[in-house]
């Protein structure tokens, strides 16, 4: 992807640290371990909340806050149960 001039390129991998690059810049965002009770949507949660959060933040924060929005929703059954918490404002 660098090679065709792709400037800012993530890798998620579950529970495994996120691998980024950003022009000549790289790293890995840490995953906290949590009780997963269902990944289903996982990847779909954290790609709406990175689109919400990089209106906000540097590539690297919104990566992380995604992973966070993506981590808590594991906790719960189903791809919906998570925003019934008030942790992002549920009801």
């Amino acid at each position: 992807m660098q090679n065709l001039g792709v400037r800012a390129i993530a890798i998620t991998r579950g529970e495994k640290p996120i691998l980024w690059w950003l022009g000549e810049q790289s790293g890995e965002i840490s995953i906290p371990q949590t009780k997963v009770v269902d990944t289903l949507g996982a990847g779909d949660i954290f790609h709406g909340a990175f689109c919400h959060y990089i209106l906000q933040q540097d590539f690297v924060a919104a990566l992380a806050s995604a992973a966070e929005v993506a981590r808590y929703s594991c906790q719960f059954f189903g791809t919906r149960a998570w925003l019934k918490g008030d942790r992002f404002g549920g009801k």
